[in-house]
Order: C-alpha cells, then structure tokens, then sequence
C-alpha cells in the first residue's frame, strides 16, 4: 500500500483514542497507540457508501465515514447506524473541512479507477473469448456486411501506449509476409519458438469475430525468462489479430501479450503492431510498434514498462532476422509464385 496521506486525528469510541489516519488508493487506515493499546482500523473505499461531516460532543468537527450494508471494515469493530448501516467516526482534526475533501477527492478517484479497470477485465475477455470460442472453425473469408460497417469494430490494442521499436524493408510484399510468417500452414512460429527453447507452442487457427475487423487466433506458449526477479520459465497467452486490405497491399497484424508467471504478470499487458505496406513486386515497409499497458495500477510500472520494451526489442531483432532467413528460403524455392489468396482482409 501506498499512502497519499497522512492526517493527525482521533477514533470515536467509549473516548477519542488519539492517533493517525492514513489514505491510500485503495484504503482508509487508522492507527493508534494510547496507553499501550493498539488500535487499527482498515477500510475499503469499496466498503464505503458515504463520508460527510459530523460533530463529536457537539464542539468537535468530525467526518463520519458510513459503510454500506454488509461490510464492516478490519481491527476495531464499527458503530452503529440506526438505518443497520456501521460507521466510523473520526474527530479533532487540525483542518476537519481539508481532510473530509481529500477522503471524498480519493474515493471519487477510486471509483473511477475501479470502473476503468472492469472496463479493462470486459475487453480483456471479450478478446480472449473472440480468440479461442471459434478456433476450430476457420472462417474463409469475412462477409461484405461486416465489411461495410467498420465502425461497431473495438480495437484490439492501446495505440497511445505504443512506441516504435523498428522500421525496415522486408524482401518480400505484404500478402507474402502474411502467407509465409502467419498463415495457419505456415511452420514459421513453430521453427522459430523451438529455436528459442520455447516449449508447449499451441496454435489457434485464425478465424472471424463479430467485435473485431478481419481475423483472430490464440497461441500459447511456455518462454524462457530473462530478467533475475521472474522464474525459469513464464506461460504466455498471446491474441493476435491480422488485416489485410482488400488490394492486398496493406498488412496490419496487432499482438496482446499476456504473461502468466512473473511477478505483477495480472496487471499488464505487451502490445504490439506491426504495419506492412507493399512498395514493389518483391519489397514492402514494416513498421513496429511495442508498448506496455497496464490494466490497473502498480508500483513498479516504470521499471515493468522499461524492462518489457527492452525484453521485445532484442526479441524482435531476432525474430526478425529468422524471419528475412525464412522468407529468403521461400523465396528462393520459388513458393511466391505458388501463393494462395490470403482470407485475411478488410
């Protein structure tokens, strides 16, 4: 816990046990020490229904915080409310009217973080759920209904918290990157993940969803853990998402990494773009894009954010080198030519 801040103050019981009370994101604490006696109380803001003014011995401005029906905060047990609701009330405040609207400030913040935060988990699911309940039954291509109205689409990924990592030429177009890296009869990701000592690959088929434009696919896969704080190995549960225009030229392909087994792995998320647009018969431009969402807030954001950029942009560099090595081979056997027309498109 972190705390916002501290106030000087006293716990209504049988009398003012005098002490401090301390403001968190998450919680309202109160600590006291009177006579040896060690008093604490922990309360939720979401065990909170109200905090408002009040007075103690009628001269003594205090700030009642009401809980709603069914909670009863931890430490000391709480008063009662003639409407079954329990209360705590806290009084000789240096500054009783800042103090009421620094609680009221953060529990308004709490609620707005908590509603953001369901928002994400809804997302969250809503892409896992896109990207595995339809993964036996490929979609061929996506019907001009869904074409035409683009706009009921959700995104995929955060691009506000997205940076580019990588800009090059691929020797190859943007349809064939798609064909020779990501089709589902492509071997790349399996060649590439058994190269990195990557173990447990399973990979959906890619196929329509209702929330989201062009096609989606899970794959799953336990990786080898670089930094000192993660174990040996972490599980990874990566959504992608591919479109491609329907002139073939344009390749958008998103990524959402979720980690499993490293430490504050619930809170984020990697995401990743990759932009291709067709310049030649034989080249097109790749941009990447690599960010660090946070689903909720945590301490350690800065050092996870830094450390997950850095991690992908030395991963990337090698997947990229094996990939120009790929499609190198494929090209020289001349499999170009031989390219399906991809199902991928806008």
């Amino acid at each position: 816990m972190v705390v916002e801040h501290s106030y000087s103050c006293a716990l209504e019981r049988s009398f003012l046990y005098h002490g401090r009370i301390y403001v968190s994101a998450w919680h309202i604490c109160f600590h006291s020490n009177v006579f040896s006696k060690q008093i604490k109380v922990i309360i939720p803001f979401g065990d909170i229904d109200e905090i408002k003014r009040s007075q103690h011995a009628l001269i003594n401005p205090a700030i009642t915080i009401i809980l709603r029906i069914g909670a009863g905060g931890h430490g000391v047990p709480p008063l009662g409310n003639p409407d079954g609701r329990v209360r705590y009330k806290f009084a000789s405040f240096w500054n009783r009217n800042h103090v009421l609207r620094a609680l009221q400030r953060t529990m308004k913040n709490y609620h707005a973080m908590f509603e953001a935060e369901k928002k994400e988990k809804e997302q969250s699911l809503l892409r896992a759920h896109s990207s595995s309940v339809k993964g036996t039954k490929r979609q061929s291509n996506i019907p001009e209904e869904s074409v035409a109205k683009t706009e009921k689409f959700q995104p995929f990924i955060k691009e506000e918290v997205l940076s580019g990592i990588y800009g090059d030429i691929f020797p190859c177009t943007a349809e064939q990157v798609f064909k020779f890296l990501f089709d589902d009869s492509s071997t790349f990701a399996s060649e590439y993940r058994t190269a990195r000592k990557d173990t447990n690959l399973i990979m959906g088929r890619w196929h329509a969803a209702d929330e989201y434009d062009g096609q989606v696919r899970e794959v799953t896969f336990r990786t080898l853990c670089n930094s000192p704080m993660c174990p040996p190995y972490t599980g990874i549960t990566e959504w992608q998402h591919a479109v491609l225009s329907a002139d073939k030229k344009t390749l958008v392909f998103e990524t959402v990494k979720q980690a499993h087994d490293v430490p504050f792995a619930s809170y984020f998320e990697v995401h990743c773009k990759w932009s291709l647009e067709t310049n030649s018969n034989s080249s097109c431009n790749v941009d990447i894009k690599v960010g660090v969402h946070f689903k909720k807030w945590c301490l350690m954001q800065s050092k996870i954010r830094e450390g997950a950029v850095n991690e992908n942009k030395k991963e990337f560099k090698i997947m990229l080198d094996a990939a120009r090595s790929y499609i190198n081979s494929k090209t020289s056997n001349r499999e170009i030519e031989n390219i399906a027309p991809s199902s991928i498109v806008i």
